[in-house]
């Protein structure tokens, strides 16, 4: 960036200045402030003039040329966003009575260091939080006196007050706007470490007890990594209401229900509704969410059923929801469906238990890994919404065309593993007349399996337990289900939950705590400004959206850049995007103005009542 004097009708002005490349890799100017007509300004600054001669020279002077006598820096003060959403939620208030009623005997400022890893996680998340420490005055007033070590404490304290926390930001958003919890969305992931040591490996006897890092199915694909299991129950706004942490080796079932129970119990839920996908669908995991008293809203595979199947792939009786030119049809059917089982019920299971074992007079029994269970014979009752579309079954081609041509780049490379997926291929085996002969295999792609898997594009089924909801209710719940993976890619991608850099317990409950509440007041963010009227027609006249990216970008573009003019400090507000200006005036949050010194500066935020917790800068 530089500050550059221009002409316009005679008159001089001064604009901060970014270069930049085009697409034709020319470098182009665009104005990041525009700091207005130098007479003006300098009749309102008296030093203005020392400002031009130090900063524009013959015509411009580099931004990087005056941060050689680290003369300016870029400051942001566009954290006070979410520290106004902190205040709405009165969350201050609540550390400090945490404190005060476990009787925490600290030496530091607890409630400002929490804000701090809040605004680090929030803002600046692909710093660690040494990264954030040895940054921390990136953040104008917000933490100046902050300690290293404190950081790490904080974590410490936040591990103890999870369920308090979330108990108390339920409550308070129940009030501040309308909410549903009695349908919730679950769903689970994993985050890793950079470490290739279990728990279990761990001198230390405590960590060992608490047993988090294992290696596990990873979702990031870190299959050399050790790493945790984090369940997340969200509304249907997309609003985070609870998470859990489990060994990096657990059920997903198990989360499940461990969390259902806690959340039921905690909040006094009458009736919840879970929306899962297809990693849920077993019938032992329906039945046991039924068994608890809970409803489910979850995709399920019907093919190799033949009643089921035959009933999706007829077409007749298809219900139309939709039609265009574009799009193509979009239907539905709808059926009730029982399903009777034999299963097994293992030792761990919720129904595996010593009353439910001896009120049913059941028989144990041992597999040959001396895995104790009992046989169960269960029905299940759901009523089945099958879908067809159109754009799915476009889709569907499109994604068996590529397998099929990156099979066939396979087989023309002689690079198929032995062990392949043999989804659309057939094994050739070649033999010669030779009683001994040693028979070579190979593949060919299997036609007749293209055909058959062809039948099925389209075609999509979901179940509910609650027979009374009508269809297109069940389809449409069921589509807040894309809600969930989008929040857990908002946390691994925007706020950078992982990789995990802390091994102890508590500093691994601690960072998730900060992450999740974070991710809290960021969403709460979102979802005010997306029922805006102003925010709602600005997108739809730009033909945007409004991502939790845009927000936290928006958020980073807030800024001062700090010099001294004669040793005194001036900070020059720098320009930022009309969506930023749009947030800002929506929430009500009141620009400086072109050109502070300390003491306007000093003024502009005690105009905020929550300027002094953010920190004593006098």
């Amino acid at each position: 960036m530089f500050l550059k004097s221009a002409r316009v009708k005679g008159k001089e002005y001064i604009r901060i200045v970014e270069s930049y490349r085009d697409e034709e890799n020319k470098v182009k100017h665009k104005t990041i402030a525009n700091l207005g007509r130098v007479d003006k300004l300098i009749n309102l600054y008296p030093f203005f003039d020392k400002l031009i001669e130090k900063y524009i020279g013959d015509k411009y002077t580099s931004i990087e040329n005056i941060n050689k006598d680290n003369s300016a820096k870029v400051l942001n003060y566009g954290y006070i966003i979410i520290k106004d959403m902190w205040d709405k939620y009165k969350l201050s208030e609540f550390f400090k009575r945490i404190i005060e009623s476990k009787k925490y005997k600290i030496k530091f400022d607890l409630v400002k260091t929490i804000f701090s890893l809040v605004i680090n996680r929030s803002l600046k998340s692909e710093l660690s939080k040494l990264g954030y420490f040895n940054n921390k005055d990136m953040f104008i007033y917000l933490n100046e006196e902050l300690k290293k070590q404190d950081l790490y404490k904080s974590l410490d304290y936040l591990s103890e007050i999870k369920e308090e926390l979330e108990d108390y930001l339920l409550t308070q958003s129940l009030k501040l706007f309308k909410r549903d919890i009695k349908v919730a969305l679950y769903d689970v992931t994993t985050l890793y470490f950079e470490s290739k040591k279990e728990d279990e490996d761990e001198e230390n006897q405590e960590e060992r007890k608490k047993g988090l890092r294992q290696f596990g199915l990873s979702k990031d694909f870190k299959i050399n990594d050790t790493q945790i299991v984090l369940s997340l129950l969200l509304d249907t706004n997309g609003m985070p209401i609870t998470f859990d942490i489990y060994e990096g080796n657990k059920a997903e079932t198990k989360t499940l229900l461990d969390s259902l129970d806690r959340l039921k119990n905690r909040f006094k839920l009458e009736k919840v509704t879970i929306i899962a996908d297809r990693g849920l669908s077993s019938s032992l995991n329906l039945f046991e969410i039924k068994e608890r008293g809970y409803e489910y809203i979850v995709a399920i595979k019907y093919k190799n059923n033949k009643e089921l199947e035959e009933k999706v792939l007829d077409k007749s009786n298809y219900n139309q929801i939709s039609y265009s030119s574009n799009k193509g049809y979009y239907g539905y059917k709808e059926f009730i469906a029982n399903q009777t089982k034999n299963i097994k019920i293992y030792e761990g299971y919720s129904l595996y238990n010593d009353n439910y074992i001896n009120n049913n007079n059941i028989t144990i029994k041992t597999d040959k890994n001396s895995n104790k269970y009992f046989n169960k014979t269960i029905t299940l009752t759901h009523k089945i919404i099958s879908t067809y579309s159109d754009i799915r079954a476009h889709k569907d081609e499109q994604d068996r065309n590529r397998a099929i041509d990156k099979l066939n780049k396979k087989i023309s490379s002689n690079s198929l593993k032995t062990k392949t997926n043999e989804k659309y291929l057939k094994r050739v085996i070649n033999t010669n007349n030779d009683n001994n002969c040693q028979c070579d295999i190979s593949y060919e792609i299997d036609l007749a399996k293209i055909d058959n898997a062809k039948q099925y594009d389209g075609f999509y089924t979901i179940a509910s337990s609650d027979t009374s909801l009508d269809a297109l209710t069940i389809i449409q719940r069921h589509k807040t289900i894309y809600d969930i993976e989008n929040a857990f890619r908002e946390l691994k991608n925007d706020l950078n939950i992982r990789p995990i850099y802390h091994w102890t317990y508590k500093r691994i409950k601690g960072h998730i705590i900060i992450s999740f509440l974070s991710y809290f007041l960021l969403k709460n963010i979102q979802y005010r400004l997306s029922n805006n009227k102003k925010i709602i027609n600005y997108l739809n006249n730009n033909d945007e959206t409004l991502s939790l990216k845009k927000i936290v970008t928006s958020l980073n573009e807030i800024n001062l850049l700090k010099t001294d003019i004669n040793n005194q400090d001036y900070y020059l507000k720098i320009k930022h995007s009309t969506l930023t200006s749009k947030i800002l005036d929506t929430l009500k949050i009141k620009s400086p103005k072109h050109i502070l010194n300390n003491k306007e500066l000093e003024d502009y935020f005690s105009n905020y009542k929550h300027s002094h917790n953010i920190s004593e800068h006098n």
